[in-house]
C-alpha cells in the first residue's frame, strides 16, 4: 500500500477540513457580534452600573470590600452625561479625549490607514461608536470623593500637537467637596504609541487621602479582527503577562464563565485583535488584575488595580500612575518596549504553539526585507532559503518516489493478478519492495519535519502587520488582501496539480480521485487567502516541482 500517498492525503484532507471548520467558528463569532450590536445600539455604551449615591459631584460612592480593603471598579453609567472633545495629534495617533470621564474613546493609527483607498484615515483602534465599542478606562478608588471615568473634568484646551515638540502634555483637573484637587495628566510622545497618564493629588483637607488607581479596556465583541484576511481565523480577546504564568490568553467565553482575579507585581493587561493591541502597563507594584462582563450589554471588560492604596497626607502632594500601549503589533517596537520594563510583550502577536519556529522564521524574513525593501520579494528568497535548507531531505524523499514511480506498472500487475486476494496483493507488494530495497515509508519522515516550519511561516504571513498594505508589484499592492483578479490562487491550483503528475499514481481508485480534486478544492479555497500566503505557496509549489524533475532526471541517467 502506498503508505507516503496516504499520509499525504491525509494531511491535506485535514488541513482542509481544519480551515473550513474555523471558517465556520470565525462566521459564528460574527453572527453572534452581530446580534451584541444590536443591543448596545439599542442602549447606548453602557457597562455593569454601581450602586452609588448622590455626592452632588456626579462622581459615584465606592464600597470598599473589608475583606480585602479593596474597592471595586465603578462601571460605566448608562446614557451618562456627554463631555467635551479634546483632540491630541502627533505623528503617530490621533486620540479623541472625552473630557467627561476624562478617557480616550477614540484614537486612530496615523501610520495605519483603514484602507489602500483611504490612507488618510488611520485605522481606528478605540472607538466608541452604536455598531462597537472600545475604549480606554482609568481612574481614582478611594472611600472619599475621587475621579473616575465618569467625572466631568475642567480642560484648558480642545486641541493640542507636537508641533516639533518631544511630547504633547494634556492637563484635566478636578476638586472634590471636601478640598482634595487632583490634576489628571495625559502625555503623548513623539515616535511612541504609548500614553503616559499621571495623576497628582494635592490634599488640601484636613484628613489623609488613601486611594488606589485602575485602569481597563472596555469594549464589545468586534464584528471584524482588524485584519484584512476576511474571514480568515484570527484571535480577538484578551490578554495578560504575569511572572509566574507568563502569557495567558483570556478570551471572550472565559470571561463568561468567570471573572478573572489574580495578583501580581507588574506585568500588563492587554485587549488583542489582528494586528493591533491596546495594553495596560502598571508599575513594579503589587496589582490585581481582573476581567468582568455585562452579559446585557454585551460588553466586556479587561484590567487591573493597585493592590496597595497610596496614602496622602493633609496638606501634601501625592501621585499615581499608570501607562497604556495603543497601536500596531510591529514586532521590532515591541521588542524595544520590553528592554524597557514590558516583558513579554513581542508575545501578543500570536502564532501560537509554533513560536518558537515562527519567531525566528519572521526575524529571518525581515533581515530580507531590510536588505531587498519589499515583503513580496522577501518572502520569495525566504521561500528559496527554506528550500535549500531541506534540499537534503527532500532529496531523500523525492529518491524514494522516484523508486516508487518506476515499480507502478508491476504494482499495477500485481494488483490485476490478484485483484480478488488483497492479502497476498499486500504480501507480494511487500515481497518486491525488499527485493528492489525500496521503504514505502522512505519519503514520509523528510515531509513531516517540514510540516511544522511550513505552518509556522503560514502564521507568521496571517498574523505579522508588517504585511498589511504591503505592496509586492502589478496589482498585488496588499499581501494581506486577497488576489483581486485571482491570479495567484489558479497558478497555485495548476502548479498543484502538475506537481501531481510528477509523483507516483495512487493504487487505490478512491484516492485517485481525492487527488484529483484537491488542486481545485485548495483554488478555491485559496481565493480568500492574503496574497502573501498564497505567493510563498506558489513559490514553495514550483520550486518542489523543480526539485521533483531534478532528482528524476538523475535517477533516470543513473
Amino acid at each position: 500500500m502506498d503508505i507516503q500517498r496516504n499520509l499525504l492525503t491525509i494531511s491535506l484532507v485535514a488541513i482542509s477540513a481544519i480551515l473550513w471548520f474555523k471558517w465556520i467558528d470565525y462566521s459564528a463569532v460574527t453572527d453572534q457580534a452581530a446580534s451584541n450590536t444590536v443591543q448596545v445600539a439599542d442602549s447606548g455604551v453602557p457597562s455593569t452600573p454601581v450602586s452609588q449615591a448622590n455626592t452632588g459631584t456626579g462622581v459615584p460612592s465606592v464600597q470598599v470590600d473589608a475583606a480585602t480593603d479593596l474597592p471595586s471598579v465603578p462601571g460605566s453609567q448608562a446614557k451618562s452625561a456627554t463631555g467635551s472633545l479634546i483632540i491630541v495629534e502627533t505623528d503617530l495617533v490621533r486620540a479623541t479625549i472625552n473630557t467627561h470621564g476624562g478617557v480616550i474613546e477614540r484614537l486612530e493609527l496615523k501610520k495605519n490607514p483603514v484602507s489602500l483607498d483611504k490612507p488618510d484615515q488611520g485605522f481606528p483602534l478605540l472607538k466608541k461608536l452604536a455598531s462597537e465599542t472600545f475604549v480606554a478606562q482609568d481612574g481614582l478608588l478611594a472611600n472619599t470623593d475621587s475621579p473616575n471615568h465618569e467625572t466631568q473634568y475642567q480642560f484648558s484646551g480642545l486641541e493640542y500637537n507636537l508641533d516639533g515638540q518631544d511630547n504633547v502634555v494634556v492637563p484635566l483637573t478636578w476638586r472634590s467637596d471636601n478640598g482634595v484637587e487632583f490634576i489628571k495628566t495625559y502625555t503623548f510622545s513623539k515616535d511612541s504609541y504609548v500614553v503616559d497618564i499621571d495623576y497628582k493629588v494635592n490634599n488640601q483637607s484636613g484628613a489623609p487621602w488613601n486611594g488606589y488607581i485602575y485602569a481597563q479596556f472596555n469594549r464589545s465583541i468586534p464584528a471584524d479582527s482588524g485584519g484584512s484576511f476576511g474571514r480568515l481565523p484570527s484571535y480577538t480577546g484578551g490578554a495578560y503577562y504575569t511572572t509566574e504564568k507568563k502569557y495567558q490568553k483570556v478570551d471572550f467565553d472565559d470571561m463568561d464563565d468567570a471573572n478573572l482575579d489574580i495578583e501580581n507585581e507588574g506585568g500588563w493587561v492587554a485587549m488583542l485583535q489582528h494586528y493591533f493591541v491596546g495594553t495596560w502597563i502598571p508599575g513594579d507594584q503589587l496589582n490585581k488584575f481582573y476581567t468582568s462582563v455585562n452579559k446585557q450589554e454585551g460588553l466586556y471588560r479587561v484590567g487591573y488595580r493597585t493592590a496597595v492604596a497610596e496614602q496622602v497626607a493633609a496638606g501634601s502632594l501625592g501621585s499615581l500612575n499608570t501607562r497604556v500601549y495603543l497601536g500596531p503589533k510591529e514586532q521590532s517596537r515591541l521588542k524595544r518596549h520590553e528592554d524597557t520594563g514590558i516583558p513579554g510583550f513581542h508575545l501578543t502577536v500570536d502564532y501560537g504553539w509554533l513560536t518558537i519556529i515562527s519567531d525566528p522564521l519572521f526575524t529571518v524574513l525581515s533581515w530580507i526585507h531590510d536588505v531587498v525593501g519589499n515583503w513580496g520579494w522577501a518572502i520569495i528568497l525566504l521561500t528559496i532559503l527554506i528550500k535549500l535548507m531541506f534540499y537534503p531531505l527532500s532529496a531523500a524523499s523525492y529518491r524514494s518516489m522516484g523508486k516508487m514511480k518506476k515499480l507502478q506498472p508491476r504494482m499495477a500487475t500485481l494488483k490485476e493478478r490478484y485483484k480478488d486476494d488483497r492479502q497476498k496483493f499486500q504480501v507480494e507488494m511487500m515481497a518486491m519492495y525488499k527485493k528492489e530495497k525500496v521503504n514505502p515509508a522512505g519519503g514520509c519522515l523528510p515531509i513531516l519535519i517540514q510540516i511544522p516550519v511550513f505552518i509556522a511561516l503560514y502564521w507568521v504571513l496571517l498574523e505579522s502587520v508588517e504585511m498589511r498594505h504591503a505592496p509586492f508589484a502589478l496589482w498585488w499592492v496588499d499581501l494581506s488582501a486577497k488576489d483581486p483578479y485571482y491570479v495567484l490562487p489558479v497558478l497555485m491550483g495548476v502548479s498543484m496539480f502538475l506537481m501531481q503528475k510528477l509523483n507516483p499514481a495512487p493504487m487505490d481508485e478512491i484516492q485517485k480521485k481525492v487527488m484529483m480534486i484537491m488542486p481545485f478544492a485548495l483554488t478555491f479555497l485559496f481565493m480568500t487567502f492574503p496574497q502573501g500566503l498564497v505567493l510563498y505557496w506558489v513559490v514553495n509549489n514550483v520550486l518542489t516541482m523543480a526539485q521533483q524533475w531534478f532528482n528524476y532526471r538523475q535517477q533516470e541517467t543513473a
